[in-house]
């Protein structure tokens, strides 16, 4: 299946299902597969299914590579605090008011983990509350 074809993803996302798949049954070379379509969701902007993809390579087992940190798409007020790429994802869906639990299902994450990011956010920014880190986040915003 390496080099799955489709200018718009299909291919790709095709990859990601028959690598669950194959992940759950035991067949093929999933990993493999994940890593192909994880980078093509990553490169094209699809982050959340580039998380997914991520998150089925954890369950295989697989040794996970550090995402670079793109610093020229993040703010400098939030790279100068050392906020990170995920913990940037993260503010991003608390400025627009989604709960711990409608984050980490968006994310592909669980509650627990994102209350711990929003936790560090709140430590690296001085802010009280979520309330705060909209306000401070719309401060950011040009």
């Amino acid at each position: 299946m390496a080099g799955a074809g489709g200018g718009y993803g299909a291919g790709h996302l095709a990859l990601r299902l028959v690598a669950e798949a194959a992940l759950r049954d035991g067949w093929g070379d999933p990993v493999t597969w994940l890593r192909e379509a994880e980078a093509f969701f990553e490169r094209t902007g699809h982050l959340r299914v580039a998380a997914a993809c991520r998150s089925f390579l954890a369950d295989a087992g697989a040794p996970m590579r550090r995402r670079p940190r793109d610093q020229a798409e993040m703010p400098a007020g939030l790279s100068s605090l050392g906020v990170s790429r995920r913990e940037q994802e993260v503010l991003d869906l608390v400025v627009e008011r989604l709960t711990n639990q409608e984050i980490a299902a968006r994310l592909y994450l669980s509650p627990r983990t994102v209350a711990k990011h929003v936790q560090h956010l709140l430590a690296k920014t001085g802010c009280r509350d979520r309330a705060g880190l909209r306000d401070w986040a719309a401060q950011l915003r040009p």
